[in-house]
């Protein structure tokens, strides 16, 4: 059973707010949420921060985040806040944060019909007060604000950042994400994965091998990786592809059995006992129930074999079976799906998960979008509700 409210209405007034991130700050009962505006696909301004120190009954005022958007006359920047992502075990704050840089360019130039787009990813993690680290998985020199388009950092250590940060039970703390092969001018369709390590009482993150799928598997690379723990200790990630003339939309899968040292081949992700299952170029996230135990895994799953994104419905949550790696399909729920005379473009994608703290519940929140622009469609944020 799926209980669906409106969380944030547009009022049509203007460009729609994002719920950009959402989550605790601390071990109590303090909530996080960071917002911005949005008027075009993946340019997002104006961005806020809001706090809740009663678990999100009551918020504060919004507050402007200075320096997310800069226009020099040398090039753009965008450095997006990353929001929070607390760990009760070691009591510690970690936050993902991406630098988007276009050198030569005003921020937000995209080539959509090629996705041959001008700009350079770098992915940091901020633990704590320390200040955040530039995660590296080859040599290549560190951020310098002093000369943000120094063109030997725009080509190294490209990465596109994962949806969240693990800690194993001994501490050691992990993020998957999106790597690029150097070689490559202009990289952003054929990403590998690679996964960052920290160990317990170092500060230094180390990179596992990257693995890559060929073109003819997806259109554009791998994208989007989350990460899950298992219970035997084997490291399981799951990415987003698109699809191919060879290949109809799918999610991709690697793992690893030591401890994200080294990463096995990427195969396809499917229900547990084998059979496939499509599923379009979109956002997924595991998340596991404190209450039951039981890994779960939110995504699209579509009857058809999709076109690129979409479509990017119904939205499904089900059940990991964590000895084969796959998900098992008699225990799929729809979270939420395209209704009678609504749109073919709309999308359930880019959505929010945290388990509330008080009941143990997940909380999803979504805007129910539509992939393309219309004046006319409200995109309101809604808050979904799961009881595992």
């Amino acid at each position: 059973m799926i209980e669906r409210s409106l969380y944030l209405e547009d009022l049509n007034a203007g460009p729609p707010t994002v719920l950009a991130s959402a989550g605790y700050t601390d071990g109590a009962l303090t909530r996080e949420e960071i917002l911005s505006l949005t008027g075009a696909s993946d340019d997002y301004r104006a961005w806020q921060v809001r706090r809740s120190r009663d678990n999100g009954r009551t918020w504060s005022a919004g507050e402007d985040i200075p320096g997310v958007v800069v226009d020099e006359k040398v090039g753009g920047i965008v450095t997006f806040p990353g929001g929070p992502i607390y760990d009760e075990k070691s009591s510690m704050l970690h936050r993902v944060i991406m630098k988007r840089i276009w050198p030569g360019n005003p921020v937000y130039t995209f080539e959509w019909s090629t996705h041959l787009h001008p700009f350079h990813d770098h992915v940091f993690v901020k633990e704590g007060d320390a200040e955040p680290v530039l995660l590296r998985y080859e040599d290549g020199p560190d951020w310098d604000p002093g000369n943000p388009f120094d063109p030997t950092f725009a080509r190294t250590n490209r990465a596109y950042h994962g949806q969240s940060v693990r800690i194993q039970a001994d501490g050691t703390a992990l993020h998957s994400m999106v790597c690029y092969p150097r070689e490559v001018e202009i990289p952003h369709t054929v990403g590998g994965i690679v996964l960052m390590r920290r160990d317990p009482g170092e500060a230094i993150w180390r990179p596992s091998n990257q693995v890559y799928v060929p073109p003819e598997i997806s259109s554009r690379g791998l994208l989007e990786p989350d990460t899950a723990i298992l219970k035997d200790g084997r490291l399981l990630i799951v990415a987003r592809g698109s699809d191919t003339p060879q290949t109809p939309g799918r999610k991709w899968m690697t793992w690893s059995e030591n401890g994200a040292r080294t990463l096995a081949p990427v195969r396809e992700f499917t229900y547990a006992d084998g059979t496939r299952f499509y599923s379009p170029s979109s956002f997924h996230r595991f998340v596991r129930s404190s209450r039951t135990g039981i890994l779960h895994w939110i995504g699209n799953i579509c009857p058809h074999p999709p076109t690129g994104n979409l479509p990017r419905y119904p939205l499904v949550i089900g059940e990991i079976n964590e000895e084969r790696m796959g998900l098992e399909r008699d225990s799929l729920i729809v979270i939420d799906d395209r209704h009678p005379g609504e749109p073919e473009a709309i999308a359930f994608s880019n959505f929010h998960v945290i388990e509330d703290r008080e009941t143990l519940d997940f909380e999803i929140f979504m805007m129910r979008d539509i992939a393309r622009h219309d004046n006319d469609w409200r995109r309101s944020v809604y808050r979904y509700v799961f009881k595992p």
